[in-house]
């Protein structure tokens, strides 16, 4: 379970590496909040965020996914139908970052 949470954490301290364009845009880059791994081990377990799985299916299928994730099937666009209904809700996307 560390070892899958691990690698949520590694894909939160470098979720940019998800978007497959880093071109020279004069746009601010958004902020994205980084969490521990205990942070969000305790999250989980706590029942108080969701887990939202970015990665492909060879990753998966290579070093699984966290327990009761939400698996994004295509990164460019995925039904928002997919992630919880309550808006409050804390989501944690991680990825294996970029390939």
């Amino acid at each position: 379970m560390r070892t899958l949470l691990f690698s949520a954490l590694l894909g939160l301290t470098a979720i940019s590496g998800c978007s497959k364009d880093k071109g020279t845009s004069s746009e601010a880059e958004p902020h994205f909040a980084t969490m521990t791994l205990d942070e969000v081990d305790k999250g989980l377990a706590a029942n108080e965020l969701t887990a939202v799985d970015c990665n492909g299916i060879d990753t998966r299928k290579k070093f699984g996914i966290v327990p009761g994730a939400i698996l994004v099937a295509d990164e460019e666009a995925y039904p928002a139908s997919d992630l919880p209904g309550d808006k409050t809700r804390k989501l944690v996307f991680y990825c294996s970052g970029p390939s």
